[in-house]
Order: C-alpha cells, then sequence, then structure tokens
C-alpha cells in the first residue's frame, strides 16, 4: 500500500450496471486507504447509488450542462490536487471532464481495452485485465494501487423498505433499460407459475418507464407484488437486499443485488454474459449469446473482439423457459 496516497478522484458517470461495478471496485479501494478522502464524480442518477457508499463525498455532473458544467466542476475543485485520478469510463466526454479535476496520476485502461481516445488523456495505464468482465478492467486500474479483488458483497447504508413484504420471496425484473434485452412474455409467465406452484411470493421490480409499468401489470396475479415504478433505487436495493433469488435481464437490478449478496439467474442473449453478466454468478446464468454470436460473425465467441454485440432483434427469444427453471431449481 503507498501511504503518500490521501486523495482519490473517481470519474465514472454512468450506467446503473457499471457503476454497481464501480463501487465493488472501489468499496475495495477504501478498504485498502481507509484514510484517502475519496470523491466520485457522477451523473444525477448514479448519484443515488454512489451515496450509498459510506465515506464516499459524491459531486454531480449532469450531462446535459455540457462544457458549462464542467467549468462548474473545475471551480467546484479549485485549489485541489488529488494525488490519484481513476478513469474507469470509455467516454469521450468522461475523458475531458477529468481535465476539470486536478491530478498527480491519472490512470486509464490498458490499451488493449481502452477505447474513445482514453489514452489522450491519462499518464498511467492499469495492467492488461485479468478477466474479460467489466469489473476486470476496473480491477486492472486498481491494481497499480495494490487493489485486485472486489469488495462483495458491499456494505451499504440502506434505505427501510416501503412496505412490509414476505419474509421470503423471489424478485423477478423483467425489464431492461433496452427492450431487445427483454426476456419473452410468456417465459416470465412460465417462471411465475413454476414460483407460484411451489409456494414461492413473487415481487417485480423496475423503472418507472410506462413500457416497464405496462409489462409488470400484465404479470400480476395472487402472490405477486408489483413495485414497479414504486420505489427508488435506494429502496429497490433493501428489496433484492430480501430477496431469496433474483431472475432478470442484462440491466442494472441484477448488479444491483450482486452489490449486496443476493444470487441472481441473469438472462442473455445480446452481449457476452462472461463480460457484462452478475460478476458472482456467471455459472447461474442462462445465456445463449455464445452460439447467435458464432451464428451472426461466422467465428467462436474466443476469436470475435472483447465487446461483440449479437444484433437479432429476436435473440431473447431463443432463450427456454426450461433452461431457466433448471438454474432456479439449482438454486431453488
Amino acid at each position: 500500500m503507498d501511504q503518500t496516497i490521501r486523495s482519490i478522484a473517481v470519474v465514472r458517470l454512468s450506467a446503473i450496471g457499471d457503476v454497481c461495478h464501480g463501487m465493488a471496485v472501489i468499496g475495495a479501494v477504501q478498504r485498502q486507504y481507509p484514510n484517502a478522502r475519496i470523491v466520485w464524480i457522477t451523473s444525477p442518477l448514479e448519484a443515488n447509488i454512489v451515496k450509498l457508499l459510506p465515506g464516499v463525498e459524491v459531486r454531480v455532473y449532469n450531462k446535459k450542462s455540457g462544457f458549462k458544467g464542467m467549468l462548474a466542476l473545475r471551480r467546484e475543485l479549485a485549489g485541489e490536487c488529488f494525488d490519484v485520478l481513476l478513469h474507469l469510463q470509455w467516454s469521450l466526454r468522461a475523458s475531458f471532464l477529468t481535465r476539470m479535476v486536478k491530478a498527480v496520476r491519472r490512470i486509464g485502461f490498458h490499451p488493449s481495452v481502452s477505447r474513445e481516445k482514453q489514452h489522450w488523456f491519462v499518464n498511467e495505464y492499469g495492467v492488461e485485465p485479468r478477466g474479460a468482465h467489466v469489473l476486470d478492467s476496473f480491477l486492472a486500474i486498481t491494481e497499480k494501487l495494490g487493489v485486485t479483488e472486489p469488495l462483495l458483497p458491499l456494505p451499504l447504508i440502506l434505505p427501510d423498505v416501503p412496505l412490509v413484504l414476505p419474509k421470503s420471496y423471489v424478485v423477478l425484473n423483467p425489464s431492461a433499460s433496452k427492450a431487445e434485452r427483454n426476456w419473452t412474455y410468456e417465459g416470465y409467465q412460465g417462471v411465475l407459475e413454476y414460483l407460484l406452484g411451489i409456494g414461492k411470493a413473487v415481487v417485480l421490480t423496475g423503472g418507472v418507464s410506462d413500457s416497464e409499468k405496462a409489462l409488470a401489470q400484465s404479470l400480476e396475479r395472487d402472490g405477486v407484488i408489483n413495485l414497479v415504478g414504486q420505489t427508488s433505487l435506494p429502496e429497490m436495493f433493501s428489496v433484492l437486499a430480501g430477496a431469496q433469488l433474483v431472475i432478470s435481464p442484462d440491466t442494472g437490478p441484477a448488479h444491483m443485488a450482486t452489490l449486496v449478496g443476493t444470487p441472481v439467474v441473469g438472462l442473455y442473449a445480446h452481449s457476452n454474459p462472461y463480460r457484462t453478466g452478475p460478476y458472482k454468478d456467471l455459472d447461474r446464468v442462462v445465456s445463449v449469446y455464445d452460439e447467435l454470436a458464432e451464428k451472426e460473425y461466422g467465428k467462436p465467441v474466443s476469436e470475435l473482439p472483447w465487446a461483440s454485440r449479437v444484433h437479432d432483434p429476436r435473440a431473447m427469444q431463443a432463450i427456454t423457459l426450461d433452461k431457466v427453471i433448471a438454474q432456479m431449481e439449482a438454486f431453488i
């Protein structure tokens, strides 16, 4: 541990899942440097969850404010020079934002996984990532500080759940941030029938969009508690923390559950789960990514670029109910 490190700036603006990965890594940095001041610059929505990490100061940058907002941040941090800045985002906007922060060491991604000219904005590279996961790429940066493992589960300051929930329940989070990542209505129906059939209460979680609410309402029945659009992000953390299991496509709540130690059955088709899946539950993922990627690109996944995606809009339909139930049975 470098005893000279007394202040650390972190830049990761979005999205919720990636910020969750970052929180697991920065939690480990806190444990390694308990006396260091840590300031995290993030977006307004994601600030709601970063604030749950004890001892981290949060600064909010709204991308809608453009360069005017960047200059405001520079004024806010004027007179400060951080020992280390951890640049955890592949984004030209985030890179410009880092230039508003004075820092001695500016550590970014290893060139093998760097994108959008991030190397122009740092003076030190992380090591080659040890794994394919996004979280591993963050650890490749913090390894320069001696931090090689995430802190999971993560001790967070969680609020009370807004209503009394059953003593034992399973969470179904049916909607992803992008509709193409949603599984089929028939698949979700089958999951509910299975869970209710073995006497499990089910809690639906999700955001406030009309499409998420509509899907949740269509899945309502006896034994199902619909909380979609009715909880804040911190409250959703509390709901996920109390669950026995979470079933979810590739979206933020799957990674939120990982942060609080709740196992996840992830549903994947468009992206490689070994890159973006629930970090502690990659063995529980139900994925058709490999077969669909090989079909689309004509070569095995091992020969594809790191961030290759499947573009078939019907990809999630290839996930079968029996495989999802088999994963749930193995756990429940």
